[in-house]
């Protein structure tokens, strides 16, 4: 007998077809998996985004009566012999983001306030109220006859300095004034 044992050609072609229908099979599944493996990263990346919920708010509505500092315009009076008081505060003020009218010697003959007045028309109450948060304790507020929401403030012999001006805490910023513009 001969050494070599043969094989019938239909046993070769038989394992040849069981062969590539499993190399078939095992393509055909790794790519079902990584079908799958892909398809899954998308949907949990939506599911984590939905979790999320909505982006936080970075500012409250814009509201008009709700006056800020550079919404409000102060006049600084002096109604004392000290030099320069008027000025410095002025200073201080517009530091703390008011807008500042006029820099003078109290212009009326009232009498001297021991540390400070607010003088203000009706428009003017709410400016007035906002201008008072950063003057010394023992201000006065003063309600005249007269109209525009300029606020003065006379400035007394007691007078030593300003009160920093604190923004309600807790709160978002206003979102910026609607503008009409259409660009």
């Amino acid at each position: 007998m001969s050494d070599y044992t043969t094989e019938s050609p239909a046993s070769v072609a038989a394992r040849q077809r069981r062969r590539r229908s499993l190399t078939t099979i095992g393509v055909v599944l790794l790519g079902l998996f990584f079908a799958f493996w892909y398809g899954l990263s998308y949907w949990r990346a939506d599911e984590e985004a939905r979790a999320g919920g909505d982006a936080a708010p970075t500012c409250r509505p814009y509201d008009p009566d709700e006056r800020v500092p550079a919404q409000v315009t102060v006049n600084v009076y002096n109604a004392t012999t000290r030099n320069g008081l008027a000025a410095r505060t002025a200073g201080q003020l517009e530091r703390q983001g008011f807008v500042i009218g006029k820099i003078a010697n109290d212009p009326t003959d009232r009498k001297t306030p021991k540390v400070a007045e607010v003088r203000y028309g009706t428009a003017g109450t709410p400016d007035a109220r906002l201008v008072k948060k950063v003057l010394p304790k023992g201000t006065k507020n003063v309600q005249l006859k007269r109209k525009g929401a300029t606020v003065d403030v006379v400035l007394g012999t007691r007078f030593k300095a300003l009160r920093p001006y604190v923004a309600p805490t807790g709160r978002l910023p206003m979102c910026p004034s609607p503008s009409s513009s259409t660009s």
